[in-house]
C-alpha cells in the first residue's frame, strides 16, 4: 500500500476522531485483521457504490448483487489499495468495471431499455393515484433516460456527473483515453438535450424530469 493520506475530493475535510476513523485507518484496521472495521467502510460508501451501479445498469436488483460484488473484492483485494488515493473512487471504479462485465456478458442494453420503459409506464399510473414524489419521481426519471444512452457514454456520464470522479480516474475505470471520456460526455450530453427536450421543466429552482406517457 501507499503512504499515508487519502487524495481529496474537492470537498472540505472533516476532522478525523475515534469516532470517525478516516478511510485510511479503517483499512489498515483490517489489514490488521479488524473486520468490523471493514462493516463501517461498507456502512460509509454503499449508497455510491450502489447508486453509480443502478445508473449503469438501470436495474435495482442486479445493482444490488453488483454492489454486494463490489465489496467482496475489494476485501479481497484491499491489499492493492493505495492509501494516497480516494477509496471511494476505488470503489466506484470496482463496481463500474464489474457493473459493465454484467451488461456485456448478458448483451442486456436493448432489453434493459425496454424493461425500464415499461416498468416506468407501471410505476407512474400506481403513482399517479398516490400522489406525486418529486425526489423519487426524478431518480427514476433519470434511470429511464440514461437507459437510451449506449453503454459508454452512460458510464461517463454516470461517474462524472453523478459521482464526481475525474476525467483521468473514469479513463482508467472504462480504459480508455482522457479525450475518450470527453468525448463520451460529449456525445451523451448533446443526446440526453435531444431526447429530453419537453420532458424538464424548473420552478423556484426545483427541476422536475418526466418521461413520455405513451
Amino acid at each position: 500500500m501507499g503512504s499515508d493520506g487519502a487524495a481529496g475530493n474537492g470537498t472540505a475535510k472533516v476532522p478525523q476522531t475515534q469516532d470517525n476513523p478516516s478511510d485510511a485507518d479503517l483499512v489498515r484496521a483490517v489489514c490488521r485483521g479488524d473486520t468490523r472495521s471493514y462493516d463501517l467502510i461498507v456502512d460509509r460508501h454503499l449508497g455510491s457504490v450502489f447508486a453509480v451501479a443502478r445508473r449503469i445498469l438501470c436495474n435495482a436488483a442486479d445493482a444490488e448483487d453488483i454492489a454486494q460484488d463490489t465489496f467482496l473484492r475489494a476485501f479481497e483485494r484491499l491489499y492493492l489499495y493505495d492509501l494516497e488515493h480516494s477509496l471511494r473512487n476505488w470503489l466506484l471504479k470496482i463496481a463500474t468495471n464489474l457493473a459493465i462485465n454484467r451488461l456485456r456478458s448478458r448483451h442486456r442494453e436493448k432489453v434493459l431499455r425496454l424493461n425500464v420503459a415499461r416498468k416506468q409506464q407501471e410505476e407512474s399510473t400506481t403513482r399517479k393515484a398516490a400522489g406525486p414524489e418529486p425526489v423519487e419521481s426524478n431518480a427514476r426519471a433519470w434511470e429511464y433516460w440514461l437507459g437510451q444512452l449506449n453503454e459508454s457514454q452512460r458510464t461517463a456520464i454516470v461517474l462524472f456527473h453523478f459521482h464526481q470522479m475525474p476525467y483521468a480516474e473514469i479513463a482508467e475505470a472504462l480504459e480508455v483515453p482522457e479525450n475518450t471520456v470527453r468525448t463520451y460526455l460529449h456525445r451523451g450530453r448533446k443526446r440526453l438535450r435531444e431526447l429530453m427536450a419537453g420532458f424538464v421543466s424548473g420552478e423556484n429552482g426545483s427541476w422536475e424530469i418526466s418521461i413520455p406517457s405513451g
